[in-house]
């Protein structure tokens, strides 16, 4: 009888594979880097262990994926060096750091926390300084993903040893915005939430409208769970609004055992959101 693969036995090919994607991304040949993560994809399936270790990476394989569906190459390649934190690959310094690195778009308010400002859009949202951003460039002819703030990673040990949760796993939040071609924002949470509710991955779906700060502007917020490998492991919650015929969403991502550790956090992230001089505080 064949051996069945374990992570272990499969790591060295992960690594090389998941590299050479990263690697292709840089040289723009979307082509070379699907065919890696396809293979990679079909190294995890094949693998019979259920661990966090392996969700965590399906998960942000995926996340990977789409961003190279949708053109976002730079947003792919966080997520790739994310998977690469997994695996211990060491990366390239690059303009993936922290806030230091995008002083131009951002500023110190006080001791607890930092405030992005996108140089194009007149939008802002605070975040604690233990957390990183990435700028990404904007395109508005396309569905784009603004910036990316990611947690601290912390081991089990020093989460203490949380049931469900082994080795790296970042928490983070990606900013959005995009054209709402006509749509009302019940028409495309409507959308959002059908796609959601014909996919067996996701499950504990729940939509639920707010108002901002000025009462003027409607928002809404989704949570739900993503399925990986048969485990509920990781959850969602997503803050869509409309703001001059353009949609801003909001998405963090953290596994399910941790989600109301990072909660009151990212609740104020949320919260703080504000779009040119309206003061349109976004909160539950």
């Amino acid at each position: 009888m064949a051996q069945q693969p374990s992570l272990s036995s499969s790591e060295p090919t992960i690594k090389i594979l998941v590299s050479d994607a990263i690697t292709a991304i840089d040289n723009r040949n979307t082509t070379k880097a699907f065919q890696n993560l396809n293979i990679v994809n079909q190294i995890l399936g094949e693998i019979k262990e259920n661990s966090t270790s392996i969700q965590t990476t399906k998960l942000l394989l995926q996340d990977a994926v789409r961003a190279l569906q949708d053109g976002e190459t730079s947003r792919a390649s966080v997520y790739l060096n994310l998977v690469g934190q997994q695996f211990g690959i060491q990366q390239p310094n690059t303009e993936t750091s922290n806030a230091a690195n995008i002083n131009n778009a951002s500023k110190s308010i006080n001791l607890d926390s930092l405030t992005y400002e996108h140089p194009i859009l007149d939008i802002t949202i605070h975040y604690t300084p233990d957390w990183q951003v990435r700028q990404y460039e904007y395109s508005p002819e396309a569905n784009n993903t603004l910036a990316g703030f990611y947690s601290p990673s912390k081991t089990a040990s020093e989460l203490g040893n949380i049931s469900g949760v082994s080795g790296h796993f970042v928490p983070y939040a990606d900013l959005y915005v995009f054209d709402s071609n006509n749509f009302t924002l019940d028409e495309i949470v409507d959308q959002r939430l059908k796609r959601l509710q014909n996919d067996t991955h996701f499950t504990n779906i729940e939509s639920k409208p707010f108002s901002l700060d000025d009462k003027q502007q409607p928002a809404q917020l989704l949570t739900y769970k993503t399925i990986a490998g048969g485990d509920e492991l990781f959850k969602k919650m997503q803050v869509y609004t409309i703001y001059n015929n353009t949609v801003y969403l909001i998405s963090f991502t953290s596994q399910d055992a941790l989600f109301t550790n990072y909660l009151p956090t990212v609740q104020k992230m949320m919260k703080s959101f504000e779009i040119g001089n309206e003061n349109a505080t976004i909160m539950d």
